[in-house]
């Protein structure tokens, strides 16, 4: 994202921001969570046991009754928080002081085991928090900024949250860290920062459901992808034999069961200029992590999309693209066969009922999911999902921001 769009989109926001957010009724607590993983570009899910997402306690702010989810998102130079109560009110946490960074130009922020967020600043620096479960507060970790050699862009976690990886835009390094469990600080793993002699671009990365593998999408579905081992004592990478894959798409999320890599040929902050109506789905050879397309690949969608999100049960997959004026199309969804990774259109796709949004982000349950109108837009919406049918409900009143990108959601 250039910095003078960025910095429009943020004054025009501002200006359209008339009032804060309001409640809504209604129960949207599900019985059940899934078991999670890691999501790329985004919050990172850590697998835990299967349980209740509503647990007694107080609410950390602005929601009566108790808390289902907290999200974090960028507002000018600070971090807002927003709390999802378990009777269906999403409002602004207005007790806590938000804390500054040093400018508003991140375009991604992660959540990792529910207890840090990391915000990559775009300058090779790193913003780390430990999150109060109990306020929602946010207090800087002791080292932070950490530097990333490189830039930093994008952060992604592995599953387990032991490792840190952080890309840049403009620069094809990945900077990688070891991530202390009970504190939360960042120590450089050996070797970093790594680059691939064709990585040009580390703006779009994920890590598999096993935790082993790291992929990195170029911006254009004409780079390829280059494809690194993990180690698994201290996150150092090692590029495995075939990388990069020339896999046509720019955009990449792996599934939480390790055995499958997505892949879309738009990229969220440009659209899809070439107008590829496709979700490319491969299988991950769990040995060398070499990416090969399933039968069927590339499967066929409505509009073309320039991002996507799995549902942390790896059920599911979202898309969101432009349609034929280039316009924000309606949400579209699939179910992915476990087996095969087939992709099947869900009943009522595209879902025209929805709010028209450009990205999503579950938290780890997978029971809500966050959504926003554009980015650096001005609303938030919570969508309660099906854990059997994928289906989307939109029944919580939408939270109006002056900014709503980057953001985070944890439950």
């Amino acid at each position: 994202m250039k910095v003078g769009n960025r910095i429009l989109l943020l004054l025009l926001g501002a200006i359209a921001m008339l009032g804060g957010a309001g409640c809504g009724g209604g129960s949207n607590c599900p019985n059940t969570i899934f078991k999670s993983s890691a999501r790329s570009g985004g919050t990172t899910p850590v697998a835990h046991a299967i349980g209740t997402v509503c647990g007694p306690g107080t609410p950390p702010g602005g929601g009566g009754g108790n808390t289902a989810a907290l999200l974090y998102h960028l507002s000018a130079s600070n971090i807002l928080a927003a709390d999802l109560s378990t009777t269906g009110t999403f409002a602004p946490i207005t007790s806590l002081t938000p804390p500054t960074l040093p400018s508003s130009f991140s375009d991604n922020m992660v959540i990792v085991n529910k207890k840090f967020l990391y915000v990559p600043m775009g300058d090779s620096t790193v913003q780390a928090f430990t999150i109060d479960r109990a306020s929602g507060a946010l207090t800087l970790i002791a080292g932070s900024p950490f530097t990333a050699p490189g830039g930093a862009d994008t952060a992604v976690s592995d599953p387990a949250g032991r490792f840190l990886f952080v890309g840049g835009e403009v620069i094809g390094k990945i900077a990688t860290f070891q991530i202390n469990s009970t504190t939360g600080v960042l120590t450089p793993s050996p070797g970093s920062p790594f680059q691939s002699f064709n990585l040009l671009s580390a703006d779009s990365m994920t890590v598999d459901g096993s935790g082993k593998f790291l992929y990195a999408g170029q911006l254009s579905p004409s780079n390829p992808v280059a494809a690194f081992s993990i180690d698994q004592n201290n996150g150092g990478l090692a590029e495995i034999a075939g990388s990069p894959f020339p896999l046509g798409v720019a955009t990449v999320h792996a599934d939480p069961s390790g055995k499958f890599l997505l892949g879309v040929a738009g990229i969220l902050d440009q659209g899809n200029p070439i107008n590829d109506h496709h979700i490319y789905v491969f299988r991950i050879d769990a040995t060398t992590g070499a990416p090969a397309a399933v039968a069927g690949s590339p499967f066929l969608t409505i509009s073309a999309p320039f991002e996507f999100v799995l549902s942390p049960s790896g059920k599911f997959v979202y898309a969101f693209g432009s349609g034929s004026t280039g316009a924000t199309a309606a949400m579209e969804g699939f179910q992915i066969d476990a087996t095969t990774g087939a992709l099947s259109a869900l009943l009522g796709s595209p879902f025209t009922s929805l709010p028209i949004v450009q990205d999503c982000q579950f938290d780890q349950g997978g029971g809500e999911a966050f959504c926003i109108d554009s980015l650096f837009g001005t609303k938030i919406s919570v969508l309660t999902a099906n854990p059997t049918t994928g289906a989307l409900t939109h029944t919580v009143q939408d939270l109006s921001v002056s900014n709503n990108f980057p953001f985070a959601a944890t439950d």
